[in-house]
């Protein structure tokens, strides 16, 4: 074998410090990454949250409207199938 000179260490030496500087390099990068798609999609959540409130909020409104409709026509359905039977009645003869 050759004698294991000073160029062969600091050669190896520099693949060493090349291969660490990557890593951290890597490993920042990629946290950095990790918090910003992290942010995003904690934004995202919270949008869709407020827009699953929004729509929530809407349909309680919507059933209260209903509600009130069919207590109102509930309450009238005597008299309106009384004035239909005595128009179709009136039109029958």
């Amino acid at each position: 074998m050759d004698e294991f000179g000073w160029s062969d260490a600091i050669y190896i030496g520099g693949i060493v410090l090349t291969a660490g500087i990557t890593f951290v390099s890597t490993r920042y990068k990629l946290k950095e990454y990790i918090r910003d798609k992290t942010e995003i999609l904690r934004d995202r959540i919270h949008q869709t949250e407020v827009e699953l409130e929004k729509l929530h909020s809407k349909d309680e409104l919507q059933q209260q409207i209903i509600d009130q409709f069919q207590k109102q026509v509930i309450d009238r359905l005597p008299e309106i199938y009384a004035i239909l039977k005595s128009k179709t009645n009136g039109k029958s003869k």
